[in-house]
């Protein structure tokens, strides 16, 4: 079905040159299309998926183990006590617990995918790029023969691209071990040693 809408639109740039290219859609695009709506798809199936979750915050963290909270939930089922002060609700602490069992492996698969595809990512780019820089410093050379004039264009843009800054990482300034002395912590100190200088 691709090859025949690229057919067609080759057909029509033949036919008129002035006529605007379609993007071409890659193979890769479409497995990455359909594994996003298939994704999307599943997810709208998750409870809760689309809650506010923003009042948890950032710098939340788990107070507890699973552990310590289904034996929590087994000690409050066994006393008329712990039921009576209405402190936890243990189907909804059940429902806690059966989210991230069977969510947990999931998570696990997907970050997997998602290392496994940024190393295949950067695998590949490094690759390109040696064959880049290779061809680059090529055509450096075959750019300094009259002959091969139209090559300047290209050997200028790609320095350029090669030379252009690309954004700093914000590193983290370590504060030094000891703060350099001041005339005025040197002068203080001075007087406390009876102010005698040698």
């Amino acid at each position: 079905m691709n090859s025949t809408k690229a057919a067609v639109s080759t057909n029509a740039q033949a036919a008129d040159p002035q006529a605007p290219s379609s993007p071409t859609t890659t193979f890769y695009q479409q497995i990455a299309a359909q594994l996003g709506a298939s994704v999307n798809q599943s997810v709208e199936q998750i409870p809760g998926y689309h809650d506010d979750l923003s009042a948890l915050g950032k710098r939340s963290r788990r107070l507890v183990t699973p552990k310590f909270i289904s034996m929590t939930v087994t000690a409050v089922e066994a006393s008329d006590e712990l039921t009576g002060v209405k402190q936890l609700d243990v189907e909804q602490t059940r429902d806690s617990g059966q989210f991230s069992e069977a969510f947990q492996p999931l998570v696990d698969q997907l970050k997997s995918l998602t290392n496994r595809l940024e190393l295949m990512m950067k695998a590949k780019e490094v690759k390109a790029g040696r064959g880049a820089l290779a061809i680059y410093n090529i055509a450096k050379r075959l750019v300094k023969d009259t002959n091969n004039t139209h090559l300047a264009v290209h050997v200028a843009n790609l320095k350029a691209e090669l030379n252009r800054k690309r954004p700093a990482r914000k590193s983290r300034a370590k504060p030094p071990a000891t703060p350099p002395a001041t005339p005025v912590a040197t002068a203080v100190e001075g007087a406390k040693g009876g102010g005698q200088t040698k």
